[in-house]
């Protein structure tokens, strides 16, 4: 059974593809994220409070949130509903800002220049920019990139498997290792300019596609053909490096766009020199790691996947060219 809606409690749940969805109509979901607690989304706010009660009012508090007469801190607020303080290292205040924003999938969150999430993109743009024969360029928008539930689960089934085999957090490391990694691509309309986040369906779109469904295997080495370390999903944590795959064989255009995203690199194999023919990483290994050395093949480094769900882009960062 559905049961009855979390807001009017007289109506049934609705039910769409099999999903239970909170409240029984679009109407009572807008009610419900206007009445309820801004931290738990859970019980109605107290009256004249943006919480239920001291418990939400505290966690609000210790994120930096509005609490009882304190001014909101914008540079934590949640990215979807921008009222609540986000959670921890989350872009979301709840489970149910990160439900409403997962239901809307694909979706393009716009990231305020003031935020802590954007200044934590930005610098790792910029610190990583490392080509001397053209200067860090200047960011115009940086949004968030939010993923439908089925794409989500499978990355995060296939970070399950690689941290069960590497154990990587128990040497300090992230689950799975995994790692925020750069891939530029040509884009071939304007999403991301002036506040365009329709994503089209064009053919000549590598990064719509990308931002709508992830990366896909079958693509490899259409951007640029050469494939130094065989069938793969290249990136770099070099943001430069990726720069050049934008329009490797065309001009620069004056604004562009690169796709920072989570990677789980795992075991990564270091190689120096070319090895075109892998269609998968070496025995005992999850990735490869292209590293630059004196008498390599690179002048700047690579991180390859194998498989789809080893990747997902998180950002995209417009900037002029």
């Amino acid at each position: 059974m559905a049961g009855t809606c979390d807001y009017c409690h007289s109506r049934p749940k609705r039910v769409e593809a099999g999903k239970v969805h909170a409240y029984c109509s679009k109407t009572c979901a807008s009610k419900a994220k206007t009445d309820d607690c801004q931290v738990c989304h859970a019980k109605p706010k107290a009256p004249g409070h943006q919480y239920c009660g001291k418990t939400c009012a505290g966690k609000a508090n210790a994120s930096g949130g509005a609490g009882q007469g304190k001014p909101f801190d914008t540079s934590t607020a949640c990215l979807m509903c921008k009222k609540a303080p986000k959670q921890g290292q989350r872009n979301f205040c709840s489970k149910y800002c990160a439900d409403s924003a997962e239901s809307q999938a694909p979706l393009l969150l716009d990231v305020p220049s003031s935020h802590v999430t954007y200044k934590s993109v930005a610098n790792q743009l910029h610190t990583s920019w490392k080509h001397t024969n053209r200067p860090s360029p200047r960011i115009k928008k940086i949004y968030k990139i939010v993923e439908s539930h089925t794409l989500r689960a499978k990355y995060e089934a296939y970070k399950t498997k690689v941290e069960g085999k590497g154990h990587f957090e128990a040497k300090g490391m992230s689950p799975g290792n995994e790692c925020r990694r750069w891939h530029g691509a040509h884009r071939g309309c304007k999403i991301g300019e002036s506040g365009q986040t329709q994503l089209c369906s064009g053919q000549g779109c590598p990064i719509c596609s990308i931002i709508r469904t992830s990366y896909d295997l079958q693509y490899s080495g259409n951007n640029f053909g050469w494939l130094r370390f065989g069938l793969g999903i290249y990136t770099s944590a070099t943001s430069s490096k990726a720069d050049d795959y934008i329009c490797p064989n065309g001009p620069r255009p004056p604004v562009r766009a690169l796709l920072l995203n989570t990677v789980v690199v795992g075991k990564g194999k270091t190689l120096t020199l070319d090895a075109r023919t892998l269609t998968a990483p070496p025995a005992g290994f999850d990735s490869v790691l292209g590293e630059p050395k004196l008498l390599g093949s690179l002048n700047f480094d690579e991180t390859v996947v194998y498989n789809n769900d080893a990747i997902r882009p998180s950002f995209l960062v417009i900037y002029d060219g």
